[in-house]
């Protein structure tokens, strides 16, 4: 049976701790693993489409951090 996963809100310390559980987990690092991942060396396991899923939520983050970090500094 496939587990239903409802959307949530998640914030950026949350998801460097998913994406260290899952290199604990599969020991290697998250770049790693996604080179890995994109080369087709690794399969298409639902674990691992989620670590790819949660690695592109980190990657797209950074800059909206980045830009409210700065937005808030010219602010204040």
């Amino acid at each position: 049976m496939t587990k239903s996963l409802k959307p949530r809100k998640v914030d950026f310390t949350e998801l460097t701790h998913m994406l260290e559980k899952y290199e604990r987990k599969f020991g290697y690092s998250t770049i790693d693993f996604f080179h890995r991942y994109s080369d087709g060396k690794l399969g298409d396991d639902d674990e691992f489409m989620m670590w790819a899923g949660i690695y592109h939520l980190y990657l797209t983050s950074l800059p909206i951090r980045k830009f409210m970090r700065e937005d808030a500094a010219l602010a204040g």
